[in-house]
């Protein structure tokens, strides 16, 4: 594969253990950051102009990734910094998504995105807590296994908060993306939360203000450094806006757009029009031009610390990464992200009845229409007064329910977990044993919409940052920034009946863009369905499918039914069930070959929520 090398980085203490620590990782050929005492603090691989660093006396910052972090700007803030609490105000203040490290008078704190886009594990190696932006690099250095129960999980969709940050290897700990790290010399390593979800409050007018802010200094942050910048035009109502906002910076624009196979495909038509308005070169690459769906089913591509979540396209997000590399493209900004911030699920209703009762009861009118519920079901849905433990209890009972979970579970918690009909009886006892040890967890936020986005934000965000590493290795990585700290701050603070709203479509975003998008570029209510292409593709490459669940891994290991999963797959009316459920399927088979077929099982004990 063309481009860029893997990249990851350790984080080490500033002690004399972890002095002798660094050599585990062969410091030789890592590239390496010292605390003030000249001890190593950062080691791995990274790009050369990769971190801005600063170092005021006893106080070194590091930041990680993108944003709109300078020297002198960290230079004056850290010499100010006097407790590793104070660098975690800088993290607010920037725009981007990055990691942001810091070493403070001996102690180290570190933190991620709150997407989860960028972020955090803790093991310890050779008895000393070290903190990685990948799980796999610390599982290594600490000669752990993966675990087959935590695989297991993996399988059931839509994987519940807090077993879907269950790192692979027991021995790894995920921080909390809300959470900084701590590592002082002679304590244990801590997390110190430095974010909880906002009350959602802000009215349209202010919130759009705030979003617009936000959206604008997302984009700058990505093409201020100029050069050629290539940004999605599906003609849908995320990516749009982007390509109007990146036109604005001092970046070259190249707008891309990806055809389908379905000739009555509305986005090329949305592109189209948005082109008149669009300075910068244009690509427009039709279904053929690109690989199909499911194209390379049988070639693993990187498996890195999580199952590769985009198998289905890995190898069509790839070919147009390297097709960009060529036309001199340092990154891809997409639009991807937007439906988990800018619109809110049906459970905010019980956030906006207690105080206007006649706004929500015209809302459920508009949802039971667009989602044909009854009243009683969404009224017995809505007032279900179930806490988070017991919505999980209920969710590892009901994992291999034969009917699928209903729609009206929006108005609650979530759209409760199930595992695919191809999965095993070992494979549900697992799931369930770890859902059932999770119970003493609380949920992301207090309201349950803000939940649910949340959940849905870090799930986009551990898919995007496995592709995110697979572009950029091809040679033109995704930037998302609708995952970016300061965009999703700005929408979960937004009263949520402008977010979820069933009568307009993301009217806070377009009340957001208004002044800097044409009109008519804004009225488009829906976006383009590709599932014919999903179709066509796993028609395409049958064979490839069929020898792969011929030699499944995940069958060897007694977590799915091969005989099950080829008749779902490749019967006369494929698939047997959703798409998103073969596509996690996939993943877990060409990630357990990756990391060895027989990994060690973990029995479950107390999973620890955020």
């Amino acid at each position: 594969m063309s481009g860029h090398p893997r990249t990851w980085f350790v984080v080490l203490p500033d002690t004399e253990a972890g002095a002798a620590t660094a050599a585990v990782w062969g410091t030789a050929e890592c590239r390496a950051l010292h605390h003030p005492s000249g001890r190593p603090w950062i080691l791995g691989h990274w790009p050369a102009d990769e971190p801005v660093t600063v170092q005021a006396g006893p106080v070194a910052l590091a930041v990680f990734g993108t944003s709109d972090a300078d020297p002198q700007r960290l230079r004056r803030h850290a010499e100010r910094v006097r407790d590793p609490r104070d660098v975690l105000a800088l993290g607010g203040d920037l725009a981007g998504s990055f990691h942001l490290l810091a070493t403070v008078h001996g102690t180290v704190a570190a933190r991620g995105s709150l997407s989860g886009l960028r972020r955090l594990h803790l093991a310890e190696v050779d008895g000393v807590p070290v903190l990685s932006d990948r799980a796999d690099v610390l599982a290594a250095a600490a000669g752990l296994a993966p675990s087959l129960d935590r695989l297991a999980l993996r399988l059931a969709d839509p994987l519940p908060h807090p077993v879907d940050a269950l790192p692979l290897w027991p021995g790894v700990t995920a921080v909390p993306p809300n959470h900084a790290a701590v590592l002082a010399p002679g304590r244990p390593a801590r997390t110190l939360a430095h974010w909880h979800p906002p009350a959602p409050r802000r009215a349209r007018p202010e919130a759009a203000t705030a979003l617009g802010q936000a959206l604008h200094r997302a984009v700058d942050t990505r093409t201020r450094d100029g050069g050629l910048i290539a940004a999605d035009l599906s003609g849908g109502l995320d990516s749009t806006p982007l390509c109007f906002l990146a036109a604005t910076g001092p970046a070259e624009l190249l707008t891309v757009t990806i055809g389908s196979v379905d000739p009555h495909h509305e986005d090329a038509a949305w592109a189209q029009r948005a082109t008149h308005h669009l300075p910068g070169r244009r690509l427009v690459l039709a279904a053929e031009d690109v690989p199909a769906m499911f194209a390379d089913i049988d070639t693993p591509g990187p498996q890195g610390d999580e199952p590769f979540a985009w198998t289905r396209t890995r190898a069509r997000d790839e070919a147009v990464a390297r097709l960009l590399a060529t036309h001199g493209a340092r990154l891809r900004i997409s639009g991807e992200g937007g439906d988990e911030v800018l619109q809110a699920l049906p459970a905010y209703l019980r956030t906006v009845a207690p105080r206007h009762p006649a706004t929500a009861a015209r809302h459920l009118r508009g949802h039971r229409a667009r989602l044909r519920w009854t009243l009683p079901d969404a009224l017995s849905a809505l007032t279900d007064p179930r806490p988070y433990p017991a919505w999980l209890a209920r969710a590892a009972d009901r994992l291999t329910h034969p009917d699928p979970p209903r729609t009206t579970q929006l108005l609650g918690w979530g759209i409760t977990p199930r595992l695919p009909p191809w999965a095993t009886a070992r494979t549900a006892e697992l799931v369930r044993e770890q859902l059932r040890a999770a119970q003493g967890s609380e949920p992301l936020a207090p309201e349950h919409a803000q939940h649910q986005a949340l959940r849905m934000v870090r799930h986009s965000a551990a898919a995007m940052r496995q592709l995110i590493d697979a572009t950029a290795r091809a040679g033109t990585p995704y930037s998302v920034p609708f995952l970016d700290d300061r965009v999703l701050d700005a929408c979960l603070a937004a009263d949520p009946a402008t977010r979820g709203t069933p009568f307009a479509y993301k009217p806070l975003l377009t009340e957001a863009v208004a002044p800097d998008v044409p009109a008519d570029l804004l009225r488009r209510t829906g976006k383009g369905d590709f599932s014919p292409d999903t179709h066509q593709g796993l028609a395409r490459h049958r064979a490839e499918l069929a020898a792969l669940i011929d030699d499944s891994a995940l069958a060897r290991a007694g977590l799915v039914d091969p005989d099950a999963l080829r008749q779902a797959c490749l019967g006369l009316y494929p698939p047997g069930t959703s798409y998103a459920a073969l596509d996690a399927t996939l993943a877990c088979e060409h990630w357990l070959r990756a990391h060895g077929a027989s990994p060690r099982p973990a029995s479950p004990t107390t999973v620890q929520g955020a």
